[in-house]
């Protein structure tokens, strides 16, 4: 990888508009906090791996013309805390079918929104720093690092 340019807009305004509670990569236990209408909505992430953006990395899809897109990294595995039932889904499609598909195992109704960027944390930023200072490194600093 060494020599390669990772290309990856980013809006310019501000990256996400929750607060995140963590002490990466010291800890992979992350806490977002979002309100909305008077309500704090709190998610719990758990990065199992980091993953990394591939030269040209896919995007999230918009929901509406203002709406961030975010960098969908390869090898990237999460979880999260949505309620308090266990449930796994896995799709190598968008985020947005992932998060359809897991509505469906759910049973909620098909009226219910949820976004992907969110429940998958793409639009955690310092995962976002994290993975493009890997992506600059030479891979032989990377490998040297590993097996130290």
């Amino acid at each position: 990888m060494a020599g390669t340019t990772i290309r990856v807009p980013i809006a310019e305004t501000t990256f996400s508009n929750r607060v995140f509670i963590h002490d990466y990569p010291r800890s992979s236990k992350i806490e977002a906090h979002f309100q909305s209408n008077e309500r704090l909505y709190i998610s719990y992430y758990n990065i199992i791996s980091l993953g990394t953006y591939p030269s040209t990395p896919k995007l999230t899809q918009k929901s509406k013309n203002n709406a961030s897109q975010y960098p969908i990294p390869d090898d990237y595995i999460v979880e999260t805390k949505f309620s308090e039932r266990k449930w796994s889904v896995s799709s190598t499609q968008s985020s947005t079918a992932v998060v359809n598909t897991f509505l469906q195992k759910i049973n909620l109704k098909s009226s219910t929104k949820s976004s992907g960027p969110r429940l998958f944390g793409f639009d955690i930023e310092p995962l976002y720093h994290a993975r493009l200072q890997i992506g600059f490194r030479p891979v032989t600093a990377v490998t040297t690092e590993v097996n130290n």
